[in-house]
This record gives C-alpha cells, structure tokens and sequence, in this order.
C-alpha cells in the first residue's frame, strides 16, 4: 500500500501577503517591511540609546558634584528615558504647530513625478481650452437645450408622433362623450314617452 508524499508535500494556496502596510522611508517612498531588517534597526536604535545614556552618565558623573550641590537626586534610567521620550514629544507638537500638519499631509500626498505648468500673466487673460471631456459634455448641454427648445415649439419627430397621439385620445374622448351624451337623450325621450303613455 502507497503513502502520501510524506512530510515534504507540496502546499498550496497559502496566506496573503498584501502590501497593505508599507513603510514610507523619508523621500514619502514605500519600503519593504523586511522583518530581519526592522530587528537590525531597533537593535541599532537600543544600542545608540544604550551608548548616548553611557555618555549621559559619564557627563553626570563628572558633574556630580554640582548636581549634589544643586539639590536634584540623581534620576533612574528609566526616569530619563520617559523624560527623553517627553521632551521629543513637545518638540515634534511645537514643530506641527509651526509648520501645520496639513502641509505635510499634502507633501505625502502629492505625486512627486507630477508635471508642474507654468502659468504666464498673458494666460490668464486668454480663454482657457476646454479638455476633450469639457468639451463634449458642454457640446451635449447645447445639443439638449437645442432639441429641447425644438421640442416645446413641436417640431421634433418625437413631440409631432406625441401631438397626433393626443390629437387622436382628444377625438376618441370627444367621439365618446357625444356617444353619451346622445344616450342620455334617447334615454330621457323614452322615459318621457312611457311617461305620456301611462297618463293616457
């Protein structure tokens, strides 16, 4: 008897991998998001942190005196670190309310390969040429407004079919109307017949 392909099988249809969250580097171009490359990155960034904190130290320690002096107790690591990590923060808010965070939005936004015209003064004042969509839907308007004017006044095909049409109804209704209007009449006459004829 025959067993499977073993633990080597082939597998199809795995998980999607979609470009979803890409990184931007500092041009606003998306990076791929390589996982040995991130772990590379935080190890280089903990060890500059590591290595500004030792010179931090070492720059305390020398004016140790001073600072004992002053009054201040000497901080933890971690109590720099979040007094680091705050002073960042109140930075980058004076930055945005500086600069405003929609012009930054708007960087990130616009196409940097985009073909920038340059507007002259004698521009300005000349007519603008209409695109090729402009063009046609403002042709389509007029050609509406043309027929529709044709239409009221009834000389279209369509409106000259729909007057001969109502022409038509308004002569059937007419024909009708008469129709009982004249059996109303006769009705009338014979009632007043047999009424004549039942006093003799």
């Amino acid at each position: 008897m025959a067993r499977g392909a073993g633990k080597f099988k082939t597998k199809r249809g795995g998980g999607r991998s979609f470009s979803r969250h890409l990184t931007l580097d500092e041009n606003g171009t998306a990076v791929s998001t390589d996982r040995r490359r991130r772990d590379r990155e935080e190890e280089e960034d903990s060890d500059e942190e590591e290595s500004e904190e030792e010179e931090e130290e070492s720059s305390e320690e020398e004016e140790g005196g001073e600072a004992g002096a002053s009054g201040q107790p000497e901080m933890t690591r971690a109590e720099r670190r979040e007094m680091k990590k705050k002073q960042a923060a109140e930075k980058a808010k004076a930055n945005a309310e500086e600069g405003g965070e929609g012009e930054d939005d708007d960087d990130i936004l616009v196409n940097p390969n985009r073909v920038i015209k340059k507007m002259n003064i004698a521009d300005l004042n000349e007519p603008r040429q209409l695109s090729r969509k402009e063009r046609e839907a403002k042709e389509k308007k007029e050609a509406q407004d043309r027929y529709w004017k044709l239409h009221v006044q009834g000389k279209t095909d369509q409106a000259k079919t729909d007057l001969a049409r109502l022409a038509k109804i308004r002569a059937e209704r007419e024909a009708a109307q008469a129709k009982r209007k004249a059996e109303a009449e006769a009705k009338a006459k014979e009632i007043e017949a047999k009424r004549t004829a039942t006093r003799r």
